[in-house]
């Protein structure tokens, strides 16, 4: 079960995934983010992984993750909690959060472990990339929430630089739905199998004279709002794209 989620995150019909000569389609096209804060970690993970693996998502099809914020600024949150549907009817029901046995245990749980919910945001997949056989090796996530005012141009750049300059394969990008209080419209996540691994791509691409040039024709069209990153506390993501 501990395995990697991109939620950070993260994501669909019009998703695929890449990785050299293995290709397959991301199944997940919304994803519920709520950033939370708790002190009790422990407690948090145990309730997550028991919500999980009562099997009570895996009847809509719809994968959990829990991610531990390592930096976050004065966002707030400790950890990111992820829901990942695969399409509109698989998500949640008005009834079903007061009505299903296991989503009031889990609620009950996470009131018990005084978790504080700092913000959620619904978002849709743009583009997302994970190798085929990526098999939970990706576990450390690189987000960036911005404002973009001409999505098109950023995004075919920003996927065209990411693929050229192979810091990783495993990205995303994701528009919000809802939820954000701070003018995000996408939010970009990175992954990488360890804190060492996203430092050393982070500079690797800063250092790039393709980054440069693609930041000088980012300053007009895109703000960056904040940035964080996390690291996988438990997930099922992989588990049901295998």
């Amino acid at each position: 079960m501990k395995k990697f989620l991109f939620g950070i995150t993260v994501f669909a019909l019009s998703a695929v995934s890449n990785a050299g000569h293995h290709e397959n389609a991301f199944p997940f096209k919304y994803f519920l983010h709520n950033d939370v804060f708790t002190t009790q970690a422990p407690d948090v993970i145990e309730a997550t992984e028991k919500f999980i693996e009562s099997g009570v998502l895996n009847e809509r099809g719809v994968a959990m993750g829990l991610y531990s914020f390592n930096a976050v600024g004065r966002h707030g949150a400790s950890h990111a909690m992820i829901f990942n549907y695969p399409n509109a009817e698989s998500l949640p029901s008005p009834t079903l959060l007061n009505s299903g046995k296991e989503h009031i245990a889990f609620s009950r749980a996470m009131r018990k472990a005084g978790n504080v919910t700092i913000q959620s945001t619904l978002y849709k997949a743009v583009k997302e990339f994970v190798p085929a056989d990526a098999n939970g090796k990706y576990k450390v996530f690189s987000n960036y929430f911005l404002s973009i005012s001409d999505p098109d141009t950023y995004i075919e750049t920003w996927v065209g630089l990411m693929k050229e300059l192979k810091v990783t394969e495993a990205f995303g990008v994701r528009e919000v739905v809802a939820g954000d209080t701070d003018g995000v419209t996408h939010m970009l996540w990175i992954g990488f199998e360890t804190m060492t691994d996203l430092v050393n791509g982070m500079e690797t691409m800063y250092s790039s004279p393709k980054t440069a040039a693609a930041l000088t024709k980012f300053a007009d069209i895109r703000e960056i709002k904040r940035t964080a990153i996390a690291t996988t506390a438990i997930e099922n993501v992989t588990a049901l794209m295998e």
